[in-house]
């Protein structure tokens, strides 16, 4: 239903599943604590039995089948949309929980969005790391050194980086085959993995030229037509109000407008090299996430949108962050005090005027020696409690 999504095209997980769990159910804190309860804390090494125990007791079993191990160190977490697996690896140097959660929910996006068996075939994140993996084994074989061009054509390209793959990965199975039945596996992944083997020989032919091969991956990463809400509901999360809250908190040192405007020089310029270091400061993913985007989409739009998110999660922080903290309320106890303040003493020796009384008291025509006493006294500057 369109209500699950948020604005820009981003998804809310949180509204998807307070659907089926209720409104009260926070999605995020029951994530993060399951993963907290099977991560180890020191080391980051998963403890999958603890974690598969746990998730049987929480209500994200209907979301999630199980955790499993992955074999790549590329990502942190993956998701079958089939089986509802989530694969993880173990935390590396950098890595946090919240990060694993980020890529968790990053993955459970795509599984909830409707739109994603409607749009055009694109380069698979695992055609497109097979690739550049075959590419950096074979640069020297592939390419021409003088002219800087591919040596094969596409469609040998695609039957020969199969071939690799199959042979390192099934290398038990897919060697011990004759030469036919070989090539008919070869064909076989060919057709099932490679939707767009323009894109792949596009692929080569980038990182022939020199190309960065982190560069190539951001650019079909970002342009994924499969990543668009995805990606932005992760610039969402990772600049949120809370998360700006949090940010602020960390600097509670300096005056709000100081934060307020080094805040404001970011969001209107996130490119730039004082921005990037404060943004990395908000949230390191995130400043890595929108330069990325930045730099690499083709669409305007896209780019739009990622401004637009962050000036109004700003906005709806400016307005939490500004609020006047509302008047602390008197204990009963200091109320109590205040009754008798400056009241007229008791007892021999001890007497003295109230406040009542020092007000009705006109200096203009004093009665009296101690009345004319006091008027000369608060002429010479004497200073006297005028409230009760």
């Amino acid at each position: 239903m369109w209500y699950k999504f948020a604005a820009y095209g981003t998804i809310d997980l949180q509204k998807y599943i307070s659907e089926n769990e209720g409104e009260d159910y926070d999605f995020d804190a029951e994530l993060e604590a399951l993963l907290q309860s099977g991560v180890s804390p020191n080391f980051g090494v998963i403890y999958f039995h603890k974690l598969n125990e746990n998730l049987a007791k929480s209500k994200l079993k209907n979301y999630i089948s199980q955790f499993a191990p992955i074999g790549t160190a590329k990502a942190l977490a993956t998701f079958d949309p089939i089986t509802k697996e989530v694969g993880l690896r173990d935390l590396q140097r950098g890595d946090t929980v919240d990060d694993m959660a980020q890529s968790i929910k990053h993955e459970l996006r795509h599984s909830v969005d409707k739109g994603r068996a409607h749009r055009q075939p694109y380069i698979s994140n695992l055609v497109l790391d097979m690739a550049t993996d075959y590419f950096s084994k074979y640069k020297d074989q592939l390419v021409d050194p003088n002219t800087k061009k591919l040596k094969d054509d596409q469609g040998k390209l695609m039957l020969m980086m199969i071939y690799d793959y199959l042979s390192t990965k099934m290398t038990d199975l897919f060697m011990k085959l004759p030469p036919d039945r070989k090539a008919q596996q070869v064909a076989k992944f060919v057709d099932k993995l490679i939707k767009r083997p323009d894109q792949v020989y596009e692929v080569f032919q980038r990182l022939a030229t020199g190309e960065d091969e982190k560069s190539v991956i951001s650019y079909y990463n970002v342009n994924h037509p499969q990543e668009y809400s995805t990606l932005l509901s992760d610039i969402n999360d990772f600049f949120s109000p809370s998360v700006f809250s949090k940010f602020a908190e960390k600097y509670s040192f300096l005056d709000k407008q100081s934060i307020v405007k080094a805040l404001k020089f970011v969001i209107q310029d996130p490119m730039s090299l004082n921005a990037s270091n404060v943004l990395k400061d908000i949230s390191w993913q995130g400043e890595y996430l929108i330069s990325q985007i930045l730099q690499h989409t083709e669409n305007e739009q896209m780019k739009r949108n990622v401004y637009k998110i962050m000036y109004d999660n700003f906005q709806k922080f400016l307005e939490e962050f500004m609020k006047e903290p509302a008047e602390t309320k008197e204990p009963d106890q200091f109320k109590e005090a205040k009754k008798g303040y400056n009241a007229p003493r008791t007892g021999k020796m001890k007497k003295r005027w109230s406040v009542k009384h020092k007000k009705s008291i006109d200096c203009s025509n004093p009665k009296g020696f101690s009345q004319k006493n006091y008027c000369k006294r608060k002429r010479r500057g004497g200073k006297y409690k005028t409230e009760g």
